[in-house]
């Protein structure tokens, strides 16, 4: 990976790796950190439980500055770093925001199946395998979820059976999701938008390539929603800027950008 000096590729703040084996159910768990002290024990305490035996754990924090969960994910990474195959704990030198920090994070994967999570959020203890299992059932080699909302609004996702025309027209699918290499490949995995609305643009890349999603009939994620952010805010309404550049990246399906 070629560094440059605007984008410094992460620090390596605890890198260990047990004599675990892997399997060809090897998923590597990602989680992305930024000021999440309040959560991120909780976050991590979830993941460690998980029922899927063989697993990896990489963390990666967007230069955290306002709380102390450097120093909490430091601890409880070194008291459980035996549950994994390996674990890391990458840190960025400077923040790069949630979708560069993912695809750092991905380069580190030990395996070819990832799942994909920010450290404010949570999942069941089944999680990994009933995503795991609905990939197998459905032969789908991305598989994303209906989510319960946690914080500041309390009820149940807008996530549905994978349908084109309305992943293009809503932001209804969250980048919470379990995918495979030759997926990620092929769209490039995430971007950058300066606005915002990465992870709509992460599922268009998918239609764009003809590549479907699974959804399994539980609710393995919860989806913590602050009182600060956009998808909290009923009068959010993304700018013309914004609407033009989501028609640009896709414009062989202009109903995608209409609705944004």
């Amino acid at each position: 990976m070629l560094e440059k000096p605007w984008k410094p590729a992460p620090e390596t703040q605890l890198s260990r790796r047990t004599k675990r084996n892997c399997d060809n159910g090897h998923v590597s768990v990602i989680v992305i950190n930024y000021n999440y002290e309040k959560y991120v024990t909780d976050c991590l305490n979830l993941i460690v439980a998980q029922t899927r035996d063989s697993l990896s754990l990489i963390v990666i924090d967007d230069n955290s500055r306002k709380d102390d969960s450097v120093e909490k994910i430091m601890e409880w990474m070194a008291e459980n770093k035996e549950r994994f195959v390996p674990v890391l704990y990458l840190r960025n030198v400077i923040s790069q925001g949630s979708s560069a920090s993912r695809k750092a994070a991905i380069q580190h994967c030990p395996s070819k199946t990832v799942f994909i999570m920010d450290a404010d959020n949570k999942v069941m203890l089944t999680a990994i395998a009933m995503l795991c299992a609905c990939s197998q059932r459905s032969g789908t080699e991305s598989v994303y979820s209906q989510f319960g909302e946690i914080g500041h609004r309390v009820r149940v996702g807008v996530a549905d059976l994978w349908d084109v025309k309305r992943v293009c027209k809503n932001n209804c699918v969250d980048i919470m999701t379990m995918i495979t290499e030759p997926p990620w490949v092929a769209i490039a995995g995430l971007s950058y938008i300066e606005e915002g609305q990465e992870d709509h643009d992460f599922w268009l890349k998918f239609i764009d390539k003809g590549i479907d999603g699974g959804l399994p009939p539980e609710i393995p994620c919860h989806y913590r929603v602050h009182d600060v952010s956009r998808t909290a805010t009923k009068d959010y309404n993304p700018h013309c800027d914004l609407r033009g550049i989501m028609r640009c990246r896709h414009s062989e399906r202009p109903a995608a950008s209409e609705n944004l």
